[in-house]
Order: C-alpha cells, then sequence, then structure tokens
C-alpha cells in the first residue's frame, strides 16, 4: 500500500457527525487532520480544517443557549474565503463540507 504524501482526511465522518448533531465529537474527528496540517506546515489547509472544527463547536455552543457561538463562528467566516483559492486535492470536498455547515448553520442560527 503507497504512503499518502497527506494526512488523512474524516470530513465524510465529520459531516455524518453534524448530521446526528454530534457537534462536540465532529470536533474531535477533524482535530488529528487539522494538527497534522498544521506541523507540516501547510497554513491554508490547517486553516480551513480549523475553521470547520470551530464551526461544529459553534454549533454545540449554540445548542446550550451560549452567546459565545456567534464569535466562534466567525472563525469559521475568516477561513471559509481559503476553500475558493487553495491548491488542495481535497478542495472539492472542503466545499462539500463548507455548504454543508453553511446549511447546517441556518437551521441552527435562523430558526
Amino acid at each position: 500500500m503507497k504512503a499518502s504524501p497527506m494526512p488523512q482526511h474524516n470530513i465524510d465522518e465529520f459531516m455524518q457527525m453534524l448530521e446526528d448533531s454530534a457537534f462536540a465529537q465532529a470536533h474531535e474527528v477533524l482535530e488529528t487532520d487539522w494538527k497534522a496540517y498544521r506541523s507540516r506546515g501547510d497554513r491554508d489547509e490547517s486553516n480551513i480544517l480549523k475553521g470547520f472544527i470551530n464551526a461544529a463547536t459553534a454549533f454545540e455552543l449554540k445548542r446550550r443557549g451560549r452567546e459565545s457561538a456567534a464569535r466562534v463562528w466567525q472563525t469559521y467566516v475568516k477561513y471559509r474565503p481559503l476553500i475558493d483559492t487553495i491548491e488542495s486535492l481535497h478542495v472539492k470536498k472542503y466545499q462539500e463540507c463548507a455548504l454543508y455547515i453553511e446549511t447546517k448553520y441556518k437551521e441552527l442560527f435562523r430558526a
């Protein structure tokens, strides 16, 4: 089996956990990927994952009625534009995940 030059992604599992409203667990699913990209110096890639992680955290905070949810959401908003400019093998998956996150945001924050 050929070794992957990049960390593995758990985006599908992350999105499934969001679907299941397992927001805290979703955060944990991407943590390893985020740290791996960060340690490799892949700043844009790690920041995209950081944004996804913060989106899941914002959803959990919103569910708990915490006012900090809106502030945490802003980290996702900050890094979202990177998806449209990054050269990555994962860009289509990032776009899919972003669309899913933004739909979930509308459900939770604007309900």
